[in-house]
């Protein structure tokens, strides 16, 4: 979404008058907001609310006042069935997949489980019955799940983007010394950052954690930056790794992730299931190096033994692999984004695809 609303000035600029429907949203934006009601606590069971509120608010608008029809109506999750383009951020598919591997183990597993399938009924649903000329994918990996899922629908990649003016090798110039310095790094320490707001099994942090565990004997300088996080979650994560872990800092939510990504020397995302992940992205336009699991999206960033390495879902083949990094066997060898690309160029791409939708 990042992406998306960085495009919208271009979009004003060619003369397209954009309304938005959503809960949030930054008054600034160069567009109409229309507001949805927000019910309660929708953290878990908020993207199913909010597809019922577009529909109900689509219902009323379109059908009952009878007013007119937008040029294009866009989509992001599966909110709109009767649209012209539909946005596809994650794959449920995928995710299911992944939550068969791993099992059911407590009760938020379970809740985890609950709401991916009825995410993946709603996917079903719309992919059935949308009206859209195209499907836009973040991933080639996502745009195969799709064409699978329904090989009558036009597919189209467009990466996920990054804003160069936040991201780029300089910030290590210009953030790491006092970022560290701030964290209680000095030089002889070794930092591995993992950046995430939260779905924290799916994203691999306890991959990350026993890898590192396993590397402390022979590293005892290697630390594990764990960036981003509600505090209750971040607690519960603390009370569930149970021992004191000196090694591992939790930041917490910071709004300026770039200082962090300088202050550590690689990147570290053991994910089992993404779409393109924006933090990838992120970190690898800084330079570091990527440590990434073969989940759908890393084969638009990853070039293994180049930028990063692939490494499995296993902690003592992902501790051997950053072993090598850090005896220096091994070294990141370029500075490379692969697919992903910048603000201006993505917001160029889906400028364009609104205008020929239309």
């Amino acid at each position: 979404m990042k992406g998306v609303v960085r495009s919208l000035p271009l979009l004003q600029a060619r003369g397209i008058d954009t309304e938005v429907w959503c809960w949030t949203a930054d008054e600034s934006l160069p567009a109409r907001i229309d507001k949805l009601p927000r019910i309660g606590d929708v953290r878990i069971l908020g993207s199913h609310i909010f597809a019922w509120l577009v529909a109900l608010r689509a219902w009323w608008r379109f059908q009952i006042r009878r007013l007119p029809r937008p040029d294009v109506i866009y989509t992001v999750a599966w909110y709109h069935k009767a649209c012209d383009l539909c946005h596809v951020h994650f794959s449920q598919f995928d995710w299911e997949r992944r939550q068969r591997q791993l099992g059911t183990h407590s009760l938020r597993d379970l809740v985890e489980r609950v709401a991916n399938y009825l995410a993946l009924l709603r996917a079903r649903a719309f992919l059935r019955d949308t009206t859209a000329k195209k499907l836009v994918c973040v991933s080639e990996s996502v745009a195969e799940d799709m064409r699978v899922a329904n090989p009558r629908l036009p597919v189209e990649v467009l990466p996920n983007s990054y804003d160069p003016n936040r991201f780029h090798p300089g910030v290590r110039d210009q953030f790491r010394a006092e970022t560290r310095n701030q964290l209680g790094y000095d030089d002889t320490h070794r930092v591995f950052i993992f950046v995430s707001t939260g779905h924290y099994r799916r994203k691999g942090f306890f991959l990350a954690v026993e890898a590192l565990k396993r590397l402390r004997d022979r590293f005892p300088q290697s630390h594990l930056l764990v960036v981003g996080g509600r505090p209750d979650r971040l607690a519960a994560l603390q009370t569930e790794l149970g021992q004191k872990h000196d090694w591992i800092t939790f930041t917490g939510m910071v709004p300026d992730v770039e200082r962090y990504f300088a202050a550590a020397d690689a990147f570290l995302f053991p994910s089992y299931s993404e779409a393109f992940a924006l933090v990838e992205v992120e970190a690898a336009a800084c330079s570091l190096p990527l440590f990434l699991t073969p989940h759908h999206g890393a084969e638009m960033i990853l070039e293994d033994r180049i930028n990063g390495r692939l490494i499995e879902f296993d902690p003592a083949k992902i501790a051997e692999v950053l072993t090598e990094f850090l005896d220096g066997r091994w070294q990141s060898k370029q500075h490379t984004l692969k697919h992903a690309i910048d603000s201006e160029t993505y917001a160029a791409r889906f400028a364009d695809l609104i205008t020929q939708a239309a």
